[in-house]
């Protein structure tokens, strides 16, 4: 693991975004619409519910056997609900992921799901109902048993805005909720209902397939509540000084002040009890004074330094950890537009860029080349033997035959590049520069940079398919390959193609088919079969240029060990002081 000292640049702003990447809240469609299932009909939730009972912490809390018991996590601003369903801000993402489970949870340092809160799970052969085992030993904070009902009346609670509330991640991953439905009549929602078929068995019925579910389901957002908590209207709001309500390896010990949230080890968790005894998020929104936090020993830990601050001499009391990135940086071509339907043209691009080059002038030692459309960290990742290289020899050559093959060959093409730094390019101006440099100077063609406004002029342009090329980034929030390479290829998306109405069509439709069979196939080896032949297809028609990921970095005391880097979660269960 890449470490460094940390040197201060005295002033340095930066913007503090822990645990999970929330910047492109887009509703991704499905890629395979089965015709749906009629819905069902959702029992009424309980008229009254019991009142919470918070049980009071064992006093005092155990001795740890070595070095301090309480770590101390700098936060830039205060979560704004403890409430899982309703956190979307990263504060609250982070400090829920340590209080709260779902049914499932990601591997250790991966994006791939495995048994949380359901010790094991069986899905139908049409792909519609998922049976989860729940296991027998989880409790809730105060005593109460996990029981399917109680899992039920979650995902009840997230179907029907009960306490109704946003719910925004549930609205982006599943689509939308009761009783709503697209121009033809079928649901919104991916999932119509949720039974309790016994004590331990929660059972889903789905509008549609999706193979996925078992990676969103393992996003802090779905983590279980025990429902005597969330039936009061001002579960999760700040401040407060009780328990929490789910059955993770803390517990909420202080939420006295927004400033300060202070979590205990759960006495009672199911599981291998975490090394801290205790952990304590401290906001202190000033950049430069919570790094400076950690170098002098006020706080254990940060997220998200700035990269002026990786400066490999200097301050040696802290030190660095990336996380493996969980984006992808990309150039795309509008095949719908002339002469980018020809696999010539594109490939003339393709080796006409300097993609090394590009990582190591416009990312601050915080990229890596990227070969595919998504980061190697995410599980169904597959590299091509050798990517493209930088050749202009090549490219004239792939460049005559184009011109050779299309009717028409336009004067100039127009590039479009962010207009503002984004979380996986910070530099778009340098970038391109450069590609508009590369691609005119090797192909002997004109390239118009645009750059308007992002908002107005920028997305709509790009997505509505007026752009020639465009360079942006993609971050898949759940972890699956399906969530990075579905929303751009399977026809959901106008910027790399349409039709002569203006609608979105697949790139290369037998990539489509293959997304789509992967989205359907349940059986992980068989999904994963898929995606490495959709990633060679990929390969093969070239309807985008992967170019860079980028990591973030974790700033921690230089004693401090056992965080382990993830590209989709951020967990501090092993921290300890080293020697």
């Amino acid at each position: 693991m890449p470490q460094f000292a940390l040197r201060l640049w005295p002033g340095a702003k930066r913007v503090l975004r822990i645990a999970y990447s929330v910047s492109c809240l887009l509703l991704v469609a499905a890629c395979n619409r089965a015709t749906p299932s009629p819905t069902a009909v959702l029992p009424p939730p309980p008229t009254s519910l019991p009142v919470l009972q918070t049980t009071p912490l064992p006093t005092p809390l155990p001795t740890p056997t070595a070095g301090p018991r309480t770590f101390t996590i700098g936060l830039p601003t205060a979560p704004g609900t403890l409430d899982p369903a309703q956190a979307v801000d990263e504060s609250a993402l982070l400090v829920t992921r340590h209080l709260y489970e779902g049914l499932t949870a990601y591997a250790p340092g991966t994006t791939r799901p495995v048994p949380a809160l359901a010790e094991a799970w069986e899905v139908s052969a049409d792909g519609l109902t998922w049976t989860f085992h729940l296991r027998s030993n989880a409790r809730f904070s105060d005593g109460a048993p996990l029981t399917a009902q109680a899992a039920a009346l979650n995902f009840e609670r997230w179907l029907n805005r009960t306490p109704p509330g946003d719910y925004a991640f549930w609205r982006l991953m599943f689509g939308g909720f009761a009783n709503q439905a697209d121009e033809n009549g079928a649901p919104l929602s991916l999932v119509a209902k949720a039974e309790a078929r016994d004590e331990r068995t929660v059972v889903l019925t789905l509008t549609r397939p999706d193979a996925s579910l078992p990676n969103t389901l393992a996003m802090p957002s779905f983590a279980l509540v025990n429902p005597a908590a969330f039936a009061g209207k001002d579960f999760g709001a700040p401040p407060a000084r009780a328990n929490s309500a789910g059955t993770g390896p803390f517990i909420l010990y202080n939420w006295a002040s927004e400033n300060i949230i202070h979590l205990a080890r759960n006495p009672n968790y199911w599981g291998a009890p975490p090394a801290p005894d205790e952990l304590v998020f401290k906001v202190i929104p000033d950049d430069t004074q919570r790094l400076l936090a950690v170098q002098v020993g006020e706080i254990e830990g940060m997220a998200r330094v700035n990269p002026q601050d990786y400066a490999a001499d200097g301050n040696h009391d802290a030190r660095l950890e990336f996380d493996p990135p969980l984006n992808v940086l990309y150039l795309g071509f509008n095949q719908a537009r002339e002469p980018w339907q020809n696999l010539d043209c594109r490939l003339a691009v393709a080796h006409a860029l300097d993609k090394q080059r590009y990582v190591q002038q416009f990312f601050p030692g915080d990229g890596e080349l990227a070969v595919a459309m998504q980061p190697p960290a995410v599980w169904g990742y597959a590299a091509p033997p050798a990517d493209r290289p930088h050749d202009p020899a090549q490219a004239v050559e792939h460049w005559n035959v184009c011109r050779s093959a299309v009717e028409f060959l336009p004067r100039s093409v127009t590039l479009y590049v962010p207009p503002v730094p984004r979380s996986y390019l910070p530099d778009p101006a340098g970038l391109g520069l450069a590609l508009q440099t590369d691609i005119s100077t090797t192909l002997g063609i004109n390239v118009e940079v645009a750059s308007p406004d992002w908002q107005t002029r920028w997305l709509p342009d790009v997505h509505a398919g007026r752009a020639d090329l465009f360079v942006l980034g993609w971050s898949g929030v759940n972890g699956d390959p399906d969530s990075f390479l579905c929303p751009l290829f399977c026809g959901q998306e106008g910027a790399f193609n349409s039709d002569q109405l203006g609608q979105p069509v697949p790139p290369d439709p037998e990539l489509a088919q293959l997304l789509a069979s992967a989205r359907a196939t349940t059986d992980p080896a068989q999904r994963e079969a898929l995606y490495a032949q959709a990633h060679a297809r990929l390969f093969e028609v070239v309807p985008a240029i992967p170019l860079a990921h980028r990591k973030t970095a974790w700033a921690f005391r230089a004693d401090v060990t056992g965080y382990l880097p993830s590209p989709i979660e951020s967990v501090f269960f092993s921290l300890v002081v080293g020697d």
